[in-house]
Protein backbone atom coordinates (compact mmCIF):
# COMPACT_ATOMS: atom_id res chain seq x y z
CA UNK A 1 0.00 0.00 0.00
CA UNK A 2 2.56 2.41 1.03
CA UNK A 3 4.16 1.91 -2.67
CA UNK A 4 1.29 2.28 -4.32
CA UNK A 5 0.67 5.94 -2.27
CA UNK A 6 4.05 6.47 -3.11
CA UNK A 7 4.22 6.29 -6.77
CA UNK A 8 0.54 8.09 -6.78
CA UNK A 9 1.55 11.20 -4.98
CA UNK A 10 5.02 11.36 -6.65
CA UNK A 11 6.91 14.97 -6.17
CA UNK A 12 6.72 14.91 -10.29
CA UNK A 13 3.15 14.14 -10.66
CA UNK A 14 1.83 16.58 -8.11
CA UNK A 15 4.01 19.09 -9.77
CA UNK A 16 2.42 18.30 -13.41
CA UNK A 17 -1.07 18.13 -11.66
CA UNK A 18 -0.27 21.83 -10.02
CA UNK A 19 1.13 23.01 -13.78
CA UNK A 20 -1.96 21.75 -16.24
CA UNK A 21 -4.66 22.88 -13.66
CA UNK A 22 -3.20 26.18 -13.14
CA UNK A 23 -1.90 26.55 -16.64
CA UNK A 24 -5.91 25.17 -17.92
CA UNK A 25 -7.69 27.69 -15.37
CA UNK A 26 -5.90 31.04 -16.59
CA UNK A 27 -6.55 29.89 -20.01
CA UNK A 28 -10.32 29.47 -18.97
CA UNK A 29 -9.96 32.64 -17.35
CA UNK A 30 -9.08 34.60 -20.42
CA UNK A 31 -11.32 33.01 -22.39
CA UNK A 32 -14.19 34.22 -19.99
CA UNK A 33 -12.93 37.73 -19.74
CA UNK A 34 -12.91 37.82 -23.38
CA UNK A 35 -15.92 37.11 -23.85
CA UNK A 36 -16.78 40.13 -21.22
CA UNK A 37 -14.63 42.45 -22.69
CA UNK A 38 -16.22 41.64 -26.77
CA UNK A 39 -19.70 42.29 -25.05
CA UNK A 40 -19.47 45.64 -23.22
CA UNK A 41 -18.38 48.73 -24.39
CA UNK A 42 -17.77 52.37 -22.76
CA UNK A 43 -19.65 55.29 -24.00
CA UNK A 44 -19.82 59.01 -22.95
CA UNK A 45 -23.33 60.10 -21.71
CA UNK A 46 -25.36 62.49 -23.88
CA UNK A 47 -26.37 66.14 -23.17
CA UNK A 48 -29.39 65.48 -20.42
CA UNK A 49 -31.22 67.44 -17.75
CA UNK A 50 -28.83 64.88 -15.27
CA UNK A 51 -25.72 66.87 -16.59
CA UNK A 52 -27.17 70.28 -17.02
CA UNK A 53 -27.08 70.03 -21.04
CA UNK A 54 -23.56 69.48 -20.92
CA UNK A 55 -22.46 72.04 -18.40
CA UNK A 56 -21.71 69.44 -15.87
CA UNK A 57 -18.88 66.97 -16.56
CA UNK A 58 -20.72 63.88 -18.49
CA UNK A 59 -20.36 60.10 -17.10
CA UNK A 60 -19.04 56.98 -19.00
CA UNK A 61 -21.37 54.76 -19.24
CA UNK A 62 -21.10 50.80 -19.76
CA UNK A 63 -23.13 49.75 -22.33
CA UNK A 64 -24.33 45.51 -22.46
CA UNK A 65 -24.48 44.37 -25.88
CA UNK A 66 -26.79 41.36 -24.37
CA UNK A 67 -28.49 41.14 -20.93
CA UNK A 68 -26.37 40.72 -18.21
CA UNK A 69 -27.37 37.23 -17.50
CA UNK A 70 -26.51 36.20 -20.57
CA UNK A 71 -23.25 37.87 -21.06
CA UNK A 72 -22.20 36.25 -17.51
CA UNK A 73 -23.85 32.40 -18.45
CA UNK A 74 -21.47 32.68 -22.01
CA UNK A 75 -18.25 33.64 -20.14
CA UNK A 76 -18.49 31.05 -17.86
CA UNK A 77 -19.38 28.00 -19.95
CA UNK A 78 -17.09 29.34 -22.44
CA UNK A 79 -14.40 29.34 -19.55
CA UNK A 80 -14.95 25.81 -18.71
CA UNK A 81 -15.05 24.47 -22.28
CA UNK A 82 -11.96 26.05 -22.86
CA UNK A 83 -10.23 24.87 -19.61
CA UNK A 84 -11.14 21.68 -20.06
CA UNK A 85 -10.15 21.45 -23.98
CA UNK A 86 -6.53 23.20 -22.33
CA UNK A 87 -6.40 19.92 -19.93
CA UNK A 88 -7.47 17.58 -22.37
CA UNK A 89 -4.70 18.94 -24.91
CA UNK A 90 -1.93 18.92 -22.35
CA UNK A 91 -2.64 15.20 -21.60
CA UNK A 92 -2.73 13.91 -24.78
CA UNK A 93 -0.19 15.90 -25.96
CA UNK A 94 2.52 13.31 -27.25
CA UNK A 95 5.48 16.48 -27.27
CA UNK A 96 4.22 17.56 -23.83
CA UNK A 97 5.36 13.68 -22.58
CA UNK A 98 8.38 13.73 -24.23
CA UNK A 99 10.00 16.78 -22.36
CA UNK A 100 8.83 15.20 -19.47
CA UNK A 101 11.35 12.27 -20.10
CA UNK A 102 13.80 13.94 -21.21
CA UNK A 103 13.66 16.30 -18.47
CA UNK A 104 13.54 13.49 -16.24
CA UNK A 105 16.56 11.84 -17.68
CA UNK A 106 18.62 14.59 -17.83
CA UNK A 107 19.94 14.97 -14.45
CA UNK A 108 21.07 11.93 -13.64
CA UNK A 109 24.12 12.11 -16.35
CA UNK A 110 22.82 9.13 -18.62
CA UNK A 111 21.45 10.07 -22.14
CA UNK A 112 17.71 10.23 -22.91
CA UNK A 113 16.58 7.94 -25.47
CA UNK A 114 15.19 10.58 -27.35
CA UNK A 115 18.29 12.10 -28.13
CA UNK A 116 20.19 8.85 -29.05
CA UNK A 117 17.00 7.56 -31.28
CA UNK A 118 17.92 9.77 -34.25
CA UNK A 119 21.41 8.70 -34.67
CA UNK A 120 23.11 5.66 -36.01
Amino acid sequence: MGEFLRKTFSVGKLRQLCVNTTLSNFVGYLAGSLVMLMTTYQTVEHRALRNLYGILPRKTIVVHVLPEWLEWTLAVLLGYVVMELVRHLIQNNRYLRLMDRSARHWGDGKPSQQSTAGRP
